[in-house]
């Protein structure tokens, strides 16, 4: 086969794929643009709506799905590419077969190097199952202490005090103390010389308040 002929069977070959093939590539592609859109769009709006409510039972209803959306939305983008991807691939000429006995060989493999990560996902779920925080409560974790800034079914990041942003794998998390939770107390120290009168004191520390 000379050059000529092999360039006219590339080229019946690209004009059969462009005008078969393409298309679906296209219509794969936009519609998990526009899923894409839709979910971020629906979780926005979610979050915007729990932001109108900063008091009672409600609002703590409102924190707990606006950590939910947050969640909802990274995992929903995943599983639309996968998806997207798997319809694709075959379009282009690859075998998804193969490669998805492989990615189950790859898998099995990664799965004992991935343990961590594993109990990082199933950990956070349990967290958002149970309620045991939620974006905006000031919690401690361990030795770090600060306020739920973000959070992922992977790791929670807590802003301290200082600024600081902690990030803490969700395997790590063993004892989580919220102190915003329903309610909360302040403990405070005041020097008060002993020849002052103990009622006076707090009839002053009580005025103060």
């Amino acid at each position: 086969m000379n050059l000529t002929e092999m360039w006219k069977d590339m080229r019946t070959d690209t004009f059969d794929w462009t005008r078969h093939a393409l298309p679906r590539v296209l219509v794969v592609l936009v519609v998990a643009f526009v899923l894409v859109r839709l979910l971020r769009a629906a979780t926005r709006r979610l979050d915007r709506f729990s932001q109108l409510i900063t008091t009672g039972e409600r609002a703590h209803q409102m924190y707990q799905l606006r950590t939910l959306a947050q969640v909802i939305n990274s995992v929903g983008v995943a599983i639309i590419f996968f998806l997207a991807a798997m319809q694709i691939l075959p379009l282009v000429g690859l075998d998804i077969k193969p490669l998805l006995a492989s990615a189950g060989i790859a898998g099995l493999a990664i799965g004992f190097g991935a343990q961590t990560l594993v109990k990082d996902v199933i950990n956070g779920f349990f967290i958002l199952l149970e309620d045991q925080f939620h974006l905006g409560d000031v919690v401690q974790i361990g030795a770090v202490k600060g306020t739920v800034e973000d959070m992922t079914l992977r790791r929670t990041a807590l802003r301290d005090g200082d600024g600081t942003l902690h990030f803490i794998p969700n395997s790590e998390i063993k004892v989580v103390s919220n102190l915003t939770r329903d309610w909360t107390q302040i403990s405070m120290h005041i020097a008060v010389d002993y020849k002052e009168q103990s009622e006076q004191v707090v009839n002053m520390a009580r005025s103060r308040r």
